[in-house]
This record gives structure tokens, C-alpha cells and sequence, in this order.
């Protein structure tokens, strides 16, 4: 098999201050086949500069640099040059949240750094990280549109004696900033439970949980097994764990099994809310890679739910919601925008609530 030509190879800026760690990634890089390095920096500013420099295809991201660090560094790189970024994190707890951070700065994805040719996991940790790359490399990064004004809820009938009792969101890809964006736009008294399955690398959802828990109006919390919903609190999906539902309003965790494609399952949550909850209940897919949730949505629209999905022109990536209209899962189309308005225009007063029991 012939090598790949330069003009074939993904450009990648490796972004690490630690000399044997940024060796390491720059070696995983070279004998892939798949990438080129093109340039290296140390710190932040370095990055930001050979950024604009270099127009690199991909950064790999280290979170804690010198002087400006890696969230700092994302924010600056997407105000000045868009590129796609990933980060790549140990697993401090500061590191994490940081991460998080930066994925609502712009960054696409976070991986764990990969470890040493010997280290426990460490296979699975180098080829995730490659994987991730060349996948983040084929992202366009857009200017992100203006908001537009909430428009009225024609286009997914409702019935007055069906008012929604729950309310279940999928993300993947460019998820974090968008979730943090409907969760911020709805009411501190939201009367729905909430429940999120966001597709991201383990050990980074405890993070997400307490940034979210700062940066919106809503209880956030991780999903415990046999929990009673409750209004005005948001459920995630813990590690390796799909979240359903234990009949109406309550949650239960089933483990993943090594056939899942995804996990937490996107599809088995929509699943299960049809199932438990039909007509009673609003279903919103958002930015992300891939097609989980398509099969899911649409079992909760034929049950009679009220389904959302975000518009291609705010998603950073335009898959599981585009596989979800192309199954005919998706009742309307919205904009980030405008989902929190739709979904509080759907929801109903809080005096039209009845809570979960």
C-alpha cells in the first residue's frame, strides 16, 4: 500500500508544553500515516500565532499551557482564525472542567491524553485520539448566525389535553455550548424534567454537569438509578450508562454491552420516553456527529410526541439531527436560537403542569 502524499496528509499544530508528552503525541501522529505535523508550539500565545501562521487543518490542544492556557488559547483562535480544536486532557479535576470550557469556546471535542506504549488502556486512549482528529479535521467551523426573533409555534399541533410532562435532549459534537444554550434560555420554575444524553469522553461529564450547574437557571445533576424526576432539574447521562425510564417519572441505568455503538444511547432514551411518556412529551436533537437518536425520535414522534430539531445553519455539526429529518423523526426545524422560545411556547404556564409522578 502506498503511502499518502503530503497534499493527502492532515496538517495538525500540536499544542503541548510538556516536552515528552508532546513527542509522544507528535510520534502517534507521524507513524499514523494519516497526519502531518506541521508546526509545534509551547504555550498559548505560540498557538493563537502559529494558528494564524500555519492554517493547520486540526489542533491537538493541550488544556494547562504557560501563560495563556488552552481555553484562553480556543477563544482567541475562534475569535481570530476558526480552526477546528481538540483538546487533550489528563484527568485533573481542573483539567476537566477547563476542558468543558473550552469545548463552550469553540473547541469540538476532548479526548484523554493518550498514555505511554505500555500504560493500562493506553491503546484504546492512542486510537481514540486519532480518530478523533481526523474526524474533527473534516468539520467546517462557521461564524455562528445572529439570533432571530422566537417565531410563533405553528407547525407542531398541540393537544390541550396533552400537555408535555418531560422534556428529552440529545447532543453530540458542538453539544456542550448548544445544551448551555436552551437550558440558559428556559425559566428558573421550568415545570418539565429534563433529561440529556450528550455524547462526550468519559471522566468528562461530572465536569459538564457542574459548569452547566453554574451557567444556567436549572438544577443540573448526573442520573441516579430508581431517581424521581422532578421539575426544573436536568438529568445526564453518567459514563457508560444508558438512561431510560423505570415506567413514568423515574430514572433508571442500564450498562452499556460492547455492540453499542453509542453510550449513553440517544435512541434508547427517545425510546423509552415514547414508551413511557408518548404524546406527553417533547424530543429535541441537536449539533452532532453521527446518527444516534434518528431511530429514537422517531419512535416519539409516532407516539404522538412533539419533536424538535436544530437547523443546519447553528450546528457544528449538521448529523443526528439531519439523519433524524431525513427518517422523518423531526416535526420542525429551529434554529439554537430559537429552541429554548418553541420549547417554552410548547411546554405551557406552569399553572397547566402536572408534575411527574
Amino acid at each position: 500500500m502506498n503511502k499518502p502524499s503530503s497534499k493527502q496528509l492532515i496538517r495538525v499544530l500540536v499544542v503541548e508544553d510538556s516536552r515528552p508528552q508532546r513527542e509522544l503525541l507528535i510520534g502517534l501522529l507521524q507513524n499514523s500515516g494519516m497526519f502531518q505535523v506541521v508546526g509545534m508550539a509551547g504555550d498559548g500565545r505560540e498557538a493563537v500565532l502559529a494558528t494564524m501562521k500555519l492554517r493547520p487543518d486540526v489542533i491537538a490542544m493541550d488544556i494547562h499551557l504557560p501563560g495563556i492556557d488552552g481555553y484562553e488559547a480556543t477563544r482567541q483562535i475562534m475569535q481570530r482564525c476558526p480552526t477546528p480544536i481538540v483538546m487533550v486532557s489528563n484527568s485533573s479535576g481542573d483539567a476537566e472542567m477547563r476542558s468543558v470550557q473550552s469545548l463552550a469556546a469553540g473547541a469540538l471535542a476532548v479526548v484523554r491524553k493518550p498514555g505511554n506504549l505500555h500504560g493500562a488502556g493506553s491503546q484504546e486512549e492512542r486510537t481514540n485520539f486519532l480518530t478523533m482528529l481526523r474526524l474533527m479535521a473534516g468539520v467546517k467551523v462557521v461564524t455562528r448566525h445572529p439570533p432571530r426573533t422566537p417565531p410563533a409555534t405553528g407547525g407542531l399541533p398541540r393537544n390541550s389535553d396533552s400537555q408535555p410532562q418531560v422534556l428529552a435532549i440529545a447532543a453530540s459534537t458542538g453539544g456542550p455550548a448548544a445544551v448551555q444554550t436552551v437550558l440558559n434560555g428556559l425559566e428558573a420554575n421550568y415545570p418539565l424534567p429534563v433529561l440529556v444524553v450528550q455524547h462526550i469522553a468519559q471522566g468528562f461529564v461530572g465536569a459538564l454537569v457542574d459548569w452547566l450547574n453554574s451557567t444556567t437557571p436549572l438544577t443540573v445533576q448526573l442520573a441516579a438509578q430508581d431517581e424521581r424526576l422532578l421539575p426544573g432539574h436536568v438529568y445526564l447521562a453518567p459514563d457508560d450508562r444508558h438512561m431510560l425510564l423505570a415506567g413514568r417519572g423515574r430514572v433508571t441505568l442500564r450498562p452499556g454491552i460492547a455492540t453499542d455503538r453509542y453510550c449513553p444511547s440517544a435512541d434508547i432514551l427517545f425510546d423509552s420516553v415514547a414508551q413511557n411518556y408518548g404524546g406527553r412529551a417533547i424530543g429535541v436533537i441537536m449539533t452532532g456527529m453521527g446518527d444516534d437518536g434518528a431511530r429514537g425520535l422517531y419512535a416519539l414522534r409516532a407516539a404522538g410526541g412533539l419533536t424538535l430539531g436544530q437547523d443546519e445553519a447553528s450546528c457544528v455539526v449538521y448529523g443526528m439531527p439531519q439523519a433524524a429529518a431525513i427518517a422523518g423523526a423531526v416535526a420542525r426545524v429551529e434554529s439554537l436560537a430559537n429552541l429554548a422560545g418553541v420549547i417554552l411556547a410548547l411546554t405551557g404556564k406552569p399553572a397547566e403542569r402536572v408534575a411527574a409522578k
